[in-house]
C-alpha cells in the first residue's frame, strides 16, 4: 500500500501570458511532475497550477479535472510519433528496411521518459485508478499492437509469408519493447536487459520477415 502521502512545498513558477497551444504543453509537463512525486490519488489541482505558473482557475479554464489531464498525458504519450508509410520501392521493400522501420518508431512511441512515467504511476494505483489503466492498455498497447500487425500482415503478404509464425501471433514483434519498457519502468531509466536491445529487436524481426 502506498504510505500517506507528504505535501512538500511546490515551487510557483511565475505567471506569463500564453496562448492555450503555448500553456497545455506547460500544464502536461507540470502535471506529469506531480502525479510522479505523489501519484494520481494523491496530487492536487492547486499543486498542479501552482507548478505551471496558473491560479486554480486559471488551470480549470484548461482542464476540469485531474482525469482529464491525465487522459490528455496518455493521449499525448500515444500519439506523438507519426508512424507515415511504411518503407517501399519499385520491388517489396527488405525484411531489414521493414524491420528498422517498425522498431524505430515503436523504440519512439514505447521507450520514452514520459511512457515509463506514466506506467510507474498506473502500477501502484491500478486498484483506485483501473479506468486509467484500461485507457493505458487500449491506447498505448492494444492500438500499437493493431497498428504492427496491419504493416506486418502487408510485408508478410508482399514476400509471399502469410502464414508465417509472425502472421499468426504479431504481438510477438511488439513484445520486445514492452519487455524493456518494464525492465525500465521496474529498474530505472536508461537500463535494459541488454545494451544492443533495439539492433536484437531489429535482428528478431528480420528472422521472422525473412
Amino acid at each position: 500500500m502506498r504510505n500517506e502521502i507528504q505535501h512538500s512545498p511546490v515551487e510557483t513558477k511565475p505567471r506569463q501570458r500564453l496562448t492555450p497551444e503555448e500553456r497545455v504543453p506547460l500544464i502536461l509537463d507540470a502535471a506529469l511532475e506531480e502525479f510522479s512525486r505523489r501519484g494520481f490519488v494523491g496530487a492536487r489541482m492547486d499543486d498542479i497550477a501552482r507548478r505551471c505558473g496558473l491560479s486554480k482557475g486559471g488551470l480549470y479554464a484548461h482542464f476540469d479535472g485531474k482525469d482529464a489531464i491525465f487522459k490528455a498525458l496518455l493521449d499525448r504519450t500515444v500519439h506523438h510519433v507519426d508512424w507515415g508509410e511504411m518503407p517501399t520501392s519499385a520491388s517489396p521493400a527488405s525484411p531489414r528496411a521493414v524491420a528498422e522501420w517498425i522498431v524505430d518508431r515503436l523504440h519512439d512511441t514505447l521507450l520514452t521518459p514520459d511512457s515509463v512515467a506514466i506506467l510507474r504511476i498506473l502500477i501502484p494505483e491500478r486498484e483506485r485508478v483501473p479506468v486509467r489503466v484500461q485507457e493505458w492498455q487500449q491506447n498505448l498497447i492494444r492500438l500499437r499492437t493493431e497498428h504492427v500487425a496491419a504493416l506486418i500482415g502487408h510485408a508478410l503478404e508482399a514476400c509471399g509469408k502469410q502464414g508465417s509464425v509472425l502472421a499468426r501471433h504479431p504481438w510477438l514483434a511488439i513484445s520486445p519493447a514492452i519487455h524493456v519498457l518494464l525492465w525500465q519502468t521496474m529498474l530505472g531509466d536508461g537500463v535494459s536487459p541488454d545494451p544492443h536491445y533495439r539492433e536484437a529487436h531489429v535482428e528478431m524481426l528480420c528472422e521472422l520477415l525473412g
